[in-house]
């Protein structure tokens, strides 16, 4: 039971949220407080337990609905608990950036945590027919959250989100009924067993089906337009969830069903998938260079380090598959604290426009400064997190694809430029009228998630070994399946 707690938490979380702030015995965002760390306790207790050996691939298999050969099936390996770990911290940031959220907070946090519930489900279902519920249970909080504390042109944004990534959950669900159809079960373990025998003309179509799906929300060009709107229009908190956990779940997905359920099939797609994953690079970042809006600029850096993931599943390398698991981890941490700070830059400064801005660093240092290392971080620093995710995937790039791994490596003076630009323009030089008035105190609700995260992408880039050697495990399994090296 210990991964469906996981998923029910959340749940009675909500539902506590908002039923809290209707009687006022407590504050919702006490509730949600609460329910994050209690799930976070839970969470590292899963990976105690994995750690120690027990068998959670699956943990547990309950009847759902028999006449569809429909089951509650939850499992958990490294892959997963990676995920877990990092949508229990990240929610943990979010309650926190949440901390002053205006409106009806007993709405805005039960939504949140259902969100949470419907995430963790994604990350450990193991019956299609279950993951895609969950999928869709992601989606319906996040336009509610968009469309009800979001900016200006939220009601817009919201509607651009729904329509783009249910249109990819549909593609996806036409994959998995034909996955259900041939096997009649959506079991993964069942659906693996009857597609090693089907035709490749079946696996290729379904294949097709589930990697549309999930390029919309990674998101690959040309199916990425919905997420600067999104990502720029919904609040800081939600922001943070969509750039470092939403995105997982269609790399996740790929991995899971894409390569796993049909490896052969994907090593035949994989040269055009890693063509429309540079494509993806090269593409947000010369869009970011134009930017003016730091947190629009962090958006296409996001799609940028996304496309650089992609590379590595695409390798179908031992090493370029755990850094692409590895930068999940990592880009994660790094795009929730760059997005952390645009919110802090919004109420200190009063803007996140660059040309605005100037010399951020000398009326708020603790802002300018720690906006600096999370740039860093993003553009490949050796010593933080991101370096050894993208060196990770360049070597098992080199490996396969020699051409194109020379042609990613003329991407990084991109990055580093549309970062040390933003930069030098918005926190370093003459300070700017409008920072001249910047408020430089931080609040206990603002400093400790931005000292955590900052200490664990240090942690990760210095001594990557613990989590390296733990997704190791996923990644062998997935290689030796499409046959790499």
């Amino acid at each position: 039971m210990m991964l469906a707690n996981l998923i029910f938490i959340p749940l009675l979380g909500a539902v506590v949220s908002y039923l809290a702030e209707r009687t006022g015995v407590v504050s919702a965002r006490s509730v949600a407080l609460a329910t994050t760390l209690l799930t976070a306790v839970l969470s590292v207790v899963a990976l105690l337990e994995f750690l120690g050996g027990a068998d959670m691939f699956p943990e547990q298999s309950r009847v759902w609905i028999s006449d569809f050969g429909i089951t509650f099936t939850l499992g958990a390996d490294a892959m997963s608990l990676s995920l877990v770990l990092l949508t229990a911290l990240l929610y943990l940031v979010a309650v926190l950036a949440s901390w002053n959220i205006g409106g009806n907070r007993g709405r805005y946090f039960g939504l949140l945590l259902t969100m949470e519930a419907g995430l963790m489900g994604v990350f450990l279902a193991l019956d299609l027919f279950l993951f895609y519920v969950f999928w869709e249970i992601v989606l319906i909080p996040a336009f509610f959250l968009i469309n009800g504390w979001g900016g200006e042109r939220r009601s817009y944004a919201a509607m651009k989100v729904l329509i783009y990534t249910h249109l990819g959950s549909l593609f996806m669900f036409i994959g998995i009924i034909m996955m259900y159809l041939k096997a009649g079960s959506f079991s993964f373990f069942d659906i693996s067993d009857a597609l090693a025998g089907a035709d490749a003309g079946f696996k290729s179509m379904v294949f097709l089906l589930l990697f549309i799906g999930f390029a919309f929300k990674i998101p690959l060009v040309p199916f990425h337009t919905w997420l600067p709107d999104a990502y720029t229009e919904a609040p800081t908190p939600v922001t943070i969830l969509l750039a470092g956990l939403l995105s997982k779940m269609g790399a996740y997905g790929l991995l899971r069903l894409g390569v796993s359920l049909l490896p052969e099939t994907f090593q035949n797609y994989a040269y055009a998938v890693a063509v429309l994953a540079l494509i993806s690079v090269f593409y947000a970042a010369f869009t970011a260079l134009a930017q003016r809006d730091i947190k629009r600029l962090v958006a296409f850096s996001s799609v940028s380090h996304m496309g650089f993931l992609v590379l590595g599943i695409a390798s179908f390398d031992f090493i370029g598959i755990s850094g692409a698991i590895f930068q999940m981890v990592s880009h994660g941490l790094i795009v929730a604290l760059l997005f952390f700070l645009t919110g802090m830059l919004v109420e200190k400064v009063g803007s996140r426009e660059i040309p605005r801005l100037g010399g951020l660093i000398t009326r708020a240092p603790f802002l300018g400064w720690v906006l600096v290392f999370a740039s860093l971080a993003s553009l490949g620093l050796p010593g933080l997190s991101g370096f050894v995710a993208e060196l990770s995937i360049l070597l098992g790039l080199f490996s396969t694809y020699p051409f194109l791994a020379y042609i990613t490596v003329l991407s990084l003076p991109l990055t580093a430029g549309y970062y040390l630009w933003m930069l030098q323009r918005s926190t370093f030089g003459a300070t700017s009228e409008l920072v001249e008035g910047a408020r430089s105190d931080v609040r206990w609700f603002e400093a400790l998630p931005v000292l955590v995260l900052v200490l664990l992408i240090t942690l990760l880039g210095v001594y990557p070994a613990p989590l390296m050697e733990m997704i190791g495990t996923t990644s062998r399994e997935i290689v030796a399946l499409i046959g790499g090296i």
